[in-house]
């Protein structure tokens, strides 16, 4: 499994990457620490989280490889991905949106950023 992203889409996720950064892509589906809600409907919303890497992710015990290295998952997300799929940048809405080559995972993929949230 693969997670092509594009210049645009890894232009956004520069501020946020440093040597102590690891991106999860989220399922959200109510399912985990730093889930809050789940989705009541029949689309799929996933977020990009920012952690840092001692922050725990044990519900993400699957990764795979991306233009940005490598990026956790919840183990049972993988039955809506694709082998192969593009993290991309929406030019007229400027946000970032999940595709595999059947379509259109999620039109608006959120980048969370959960570093802080290690401090408290």
């Amino acid at each position: 499994m693969y997670l092509k992203i594009s210049e645009e889409a890894l232009a956004k996720l520069a501020p946020y990457d440093t040597e102590d950064t690891v991106f999860v892509l989220d399922l959200d589906d109510g399912v985990g620490k730093y889930s809050k809600m789940g989705v009541c409907s029949l689309d799929t919303s996933f977020r990009l989280l920012v952690l840092n890497k001692e922050q725990e992710r044990s519900d993400y015990e699957e990764s795979i490889k991306s233009d940005a290295g490598e990026i956790y998952i919840k183990e049972y997300s993988k039955i809506y991905m694709a082998e192969e799929m593009t993290l991309a940048v929406d030019p007229r809405l400027q946000v970032l949106k999940l595709e595999s080559p059947s379509g259109t995972l999620d039109n608006n993929v959120p980048i969370v950023d959960l570093r802080s949230a290690a401090d408290q």
